[in-house]
């Protein structure tokens, strides 16, 4: 008896990319020739500045496509860093926790322990990437 199933997914099948608009559901992570989106509500659709700021939403996969693709979506915004997530501010040396969409500046070692956290877990990110959350006060 063959496994049909198995099958389906063992050839890599080379696919052309949609030209014409596409309809993703809510919540697909996508990825087009001018950068990475998320689509969100109707009609609309929030750009990821860097591939940074993407992967700290840990989507499960990302639907490569076209802007002729996705171009019922209108850009609303930029996202930002998911909620829990620890960035470096290369440009002045501090780590800040996001939390309520909003940067909170780390400061002490015994935050991140408290946190279950360390410093691996960090990820140094640009000025533009640390603008996109307001600021949110200390984190003691």
């Amino acid at each position: 008896m063959k496994n049909w199933n198995l099958r389906l997914f063992s050839r890599k099948k080379t696919k052309s990319l949609p030209t014409t608009p596409v309809e993703y559901p809510y919540g697909s992570f996508v990825k087009t020739e001018k950068g990475y989106y998320y689509i969100g509500a109707p009609g609309k659709r929030y750009r990821f500045i860097s591939k940074r700021v993407l992967d700290s939403w840990s989507p499960h996969r990302v639907i490569e496509t076209t802007e002729a693709a996705v171009s019922k979506y209108r850009v609303v915004a930029k996202m930002g860093f998911r909620n829990g997530s620890l960035i470096h501010n290369i440009a002045d040396g501090k780590i800040y926790y996001i939390e309520s969409n909003k940067r909170r500046h780390v400061t002490s070692p015994d935050v991140l322990e408290r946190l279950g956290a360390s410093k691996e877990d960090v990820v140094s990110v640009s000025l533009a990437e640390i603008k996109l959350q307001e600021p949110g006060g200390e984190l003691h």
